[in-house]
């Protein structure tokens, strides 16, 4: 019950009271809980309102008119009243002649990224000048993608962006909700290619190394890549990805060693990604491959019949650690010709080429920073670890020469081997025996819970050895497991060593879950004799599962981290203005890149990638379907360029052509079916070959077009004076 002081108040009262409560409570929690401009509102006056009451409402309120706005009917006022502004426009709505009031509520940029533990390490997301990983840095030298967060505005929620690769780590938290997929296949028959794309039950990618539906990552390449593009940004955990609206398609085609990568196996990859609709893929090669004929050839069809970017790492370079002039030694990919490929060159944290970057004025396009860059990585497990140095419990010697076993040696540097050959009888360094069979067998290891599982061993050896003679005595490493019933030659060492020892590596993943027993064993023969092998810091591990708390990160360098800056910003700018061609998105990242005067002579664009002012443009950029189009039916276009229909629905539509007449020149109404024949120019204005005049469309209520390239539908905004991708 409400009272007014001495009188009671009668029912109506109390509602239009308690209305009058709630609305201040309504409007007090708007100031509580978002932030507004406390002394200005928009306020929008009912139609056909004189200007004199409008003016009495103004002066009542003091409100001064700051501006207009073309798509609302409201325009923004600044008070000088010592009411609050919450009291003002609670005023304001109960005027008759006000349609609306509201509050200048003040936006923020989204959250996407900005509180993920590990932002600040990301130097090349925005560089504050302070040091990374032991290195400095120099304010400024980013992409400027926190400026660019604050105007991102995703229409298209899932870019799918190509990773042509090592795969993917699919468990790894900044990866695993990251992953494109296969619509048809996810929900479709185990064993069935659904989608008839030429793949069985590819769910989330392919493995071109080992033809199979599962790409996961063994060495940790392509899982670096995929995480500086588009990395969890709302997980609260590690870093943030570059393109919040990222989806990755990994495509496996180098095997754990970063080899295996075909001419054979990028063609099928980028086959593959064209089938899945795919418009920008990420190939960062980083050693490069000779030319190849027919990729050049897929290339120049990329370029001419799909609408896709290839953005390409530009080298690191030769053996001597420096980058090389891509004019004088061409590195592929990024040295094929033609416009559907971008190239990448590496900065540093200072803005500077990196010394490992290859460059060229004509040759490579723009620069990105590639060096020191935190990225996730694959979780790697020991299984296994053994220098020889304590008891050796376990381990089996055998010889078919009596007398000899394996021993421990300790060498003038005080580091401890296991030899086949250590001593004499007398005490002194012996050699090894003629024809003898000698061999060291290791404890079981359990390889469950791992992929990708690898052997990594320092080995001295110096075998007697004789191309004319033939003989090579040599050291055999074997393996058995539980699910075999002899030993297996996972590799041989013959010849002599480096002095120190080489370190070895050998693949154990075809055992991949199972308990084995390691074997070296030494066979000689009766040609000659010599020092022998010497073993030390064994290691097996593999690539497992994550743990919670465990998450794998990695400062890692190198143009093949440069590429996915770049392609992480393209996939910004295409979730922004995704009905963009992406020859237009190449031309928009390249002509607003940050100049930098180092770089004017070493890359085409002069400058280093901007996310901000690619952004910036890409608000500004108009798209017309209407380029090499002509008209033949009334609501169907035939494109000449891609070689289709499109439907273009006016309903109802309006032709009008132009009449000259003395003194009274005018539009005139055309029948739409005189569009037959008829090219137009620049929409919505057609020429008439027939008459030799030109004519313009007018729609009541919105044109809409197909476009073949991107397989959307789209809208003409008379706005922007563009077509516009409509978000389905």
């Amino acid at each position: 019950m409400f009272f007014h002081i001495g009188h009671p108040l009668n029912p109506s009262q109390i509602l239009i009271a308690t209305v009058r409560l709630l609305i201040f409570f309504i409007l007090l929690s708007e100031i509580v809980f978002a932030e507004v401009v406390i002394n200005q509102c928009f306020v929008s006056f009912k139609e056909k309102l004189p200007i004199k009451a409008k003016e009495e409402i103004e002066k009542k309120y003091k409100l001064t008119k700051l501006k207009d706005f073309i798509l609302t009917r409201a325009s923004l006022y600044e008070t000088t009243s010592t009411l609050p502004i919450e009291e003002i426009i609670s005023l304001l709505r109960q005027e008759d002649t006000v349609l609306f009031a509201d509050f200048n509520h003040i936006q923020h940029t989204q959250s996407i990224g900005l509180n993920e533990p590990r932002l600040g390490e990301q130097w090349y997301l925005e560089n504050l000048g302070k040091p990374v990983n032991f290195r400095q840095t120099k304010q400024g030298s980013d992409i400027g993608w926190t400026e660019a967060m604050s105007r991102y505005s995703p229409r298209q929620q899932r870019v799918v962006v190509s990773v042509i690769d090592t795969g993917i780590s699919a468990d790894h938290p900044e990866i695993k909700d990251r992953r494109a997929y296969m619509p048809a296949e996810l929900d479709g028959i185990q064993g069935v290619d659904d989608d008839g794309l030429g793949y069985v039950d590819d769910k989330y990618g392919w493995d071109f190394i080992g033809n199979d539906n599962d790409p996961s990552d063994l060495n940790g390449h392509g899982t670096q890549v995929a995480g500086i593009l588009a990395a969890h940004s709302k997980n609260e955990l590690g870093i943030s990805g570059i393109a919040p609206n990222a989806v990755i398609l990994p495509m496996r085609v180098f095997n754990e060693y970063g080899g295996g990568a075909t001419d054979d196996r990028i063609l099928s990859a980028l086959g593959y990604s064209i089938l899945g609709g795919v418009r920008i893929i990420n190939l960062s090669l980083g050693k490069g491959s000779a030319f190849s004929i027919p990729i050049q050839d897929a290339l120049y069809n990329l370029e001419k019949n799909f609408d896709v970017l290839l953005i390409c790492a530009a080298g690191n370079g030769g053996e001597d650690g420096r980058g090389d002039n891509l004019e004088t030694t061409p590195f592929y990919p990024a040295s094929y010709l033609g416009n559907v490929i971008l190239s990448v060159a590496a900065t540093d944290e200072n803005d500077e080429l990196a010394i490992f970057s290859n460059f060229g004025k004509e040759t490579v396009d723009l620069a990105a920073p590639g060096v020191n860059m935190l990225t996730p990585d694959l979780s790697r497990k020991t299984l296994q670890v053994e220098n020889f140095e304590d008891d050796l419990s376990g381990w089996q010697f055998s010889s078919t020469m009596q007398g000899v076993k394996w021993e421990r040696l300790t060498d003038q540097n005080g580091n401890r081997w296991l030899t086949d050959s250590a001593y004499d009888e007398y005490g002194y360094l012996a050699d090894y025996g003629n024809n003898v069979s000698s061999s060291l067998q290791s404890p079981t290891i359990d390889l469950s819970g791992t992929k990708g599982t690898t052997l990594k061993v320092r080995i001295y050896h110096d075998l007697a050895s004789s191309f004319l003679f033939f003989s090579y005595d040599t050291l055999w490493i074997e393996v058995f497991s539980n699910e075999t019933s002899s030993w297996s030659t996972i590799g041989q060492v013959y010849g002599r060593s480096k002095r120190g020892g080489s370190l070895y590596q050998f693949d154990l993943s075809s055992f991949d879950g199972q308990t084995i027993r390691l074997r070296f064993r030494l066979e000689t023969d009766s040609f000659r004799t010599a020092d022998g092998v010497y073993l030390d810091d064994l290691e097996i591990s593999g690539v497992s599962s994550f743990e919670k708390g465990l998450e794998q990160y990695a400062f890692v360098s190198g143009t093949s981290f440069a590429a996915p800056v770049v392609s992480g910003v393209a996939a910004m700018v295409l979730s922004h203005r995704p009905e963009i061609s992406t020859k237009q998105l190449r031309d928009i990242l390249l002509t607003t890149v940050r100049e930098v005067e180092g770089l004017s002579e070493k890359v085409l664009s002069g400058g280093i990638i901007s996310a901000n002012a690619a952004l910036t443009k890409a608000d500004k950029t108009k798209v017309f379907l209407d380029e090499g189009w002509h008209y033949h039916r009334e609501k169907w276009v035939y494109s000449s360029a891609d070689n289709k229909w499109h439907y273009l629905a006016t309903d109802p539509g309006q032709i009008f052509n132009w009449k000259n007449a003395q003194g009274a020149s005018s539009w005139e109404e055309l029948d739409s079916s005189e569009l037959e024949g008829w090219k137009y120019h620049i929409w919505p204005f057609l020429f008439n070959p027939s008459s030799d005049s030109w004519e313009y469309l007018r729609s009541e209520t919105m044109w809409l077009g197909w476009k073949g390239d991107n397989q959307k539908w789209h809208f003409f905004d008379q706005e922007l004076n563009s077509w516009r991708w409509i978000e389905e």
